[in-house]
């Protein structure tokens, strides 16, 4: 077996269970190692794919190809763990967006209820994913989606068309 090959972690060839404790572990060829984080390489486009294990120290444990072919448990072990790290709630609604400063204030309506949030450096921090797709990334570096922008309310469409 070359080194390549204990990259790619097979999914018959591992489990992934939560402590008591709430620390992740990865049980493979018969040892346990601390998992001490998990990586989507495509959280926006291809969430759950090429997925990445790395131990506390930082080092890489392997590549997962692609989660749904994990055991159940393990499944859910780890999109608990992604869904924490990818936090990004879907904007519903826009109700303001005042600029002061350099500093964007938003005020939106998400799938997880009312935010407001500040934006900085807003040529860097607001991406277009597509024609109508947006992630902006908040200054605590949370980030937030909106799927359509055109499928916004009309008053929340022209005030964001200022920031695309």
């Amino acid at each position: 077996m070359s080194a390549n090959d204990d990259f790619v972690i097979e999914p018959q060839d591992v489990r992934f269970r939560r402590r008591p404790t709430g620390h992740v572990v990865m049980v493979r060829g018969g040892t346990e190692h601390v998992v001490g984080a998990v990586l989507s390489a495509f959280p926006l486009t291809r969430a759950g794919h090429m997925v990445a294990v790395r131990d506390e120290a930082g080092e890489e444990l392997g590549m997962i190809e692609s989660l749904p072919a994990l055991d159940a448990e393990s499944r859910r072990v780890l999109a608990e763990v992604l869904e924490r790290s990818y936090f990004m709630p879907l904007v519903t609604d826009i109700h303001d967006i005042r600029e002061e400063l350099n500093v964007v204030t938003w005020e939106v309506e998400t799938d997880r209820g009312a935010r407001t949030f500040e934006v900085r450096h807003v040529l860097h921090n607001i991406r277009r994913m597509g024609r109508r797709r947006i992630v902006i990334k908040d200054v605590d570096g949370n980030r937030y989606e909106v799927r359509d922008w055109l499928r916004l309310p009309p008053l929340a469409q022209r005030l964001i068309h200022n920031y695309l």
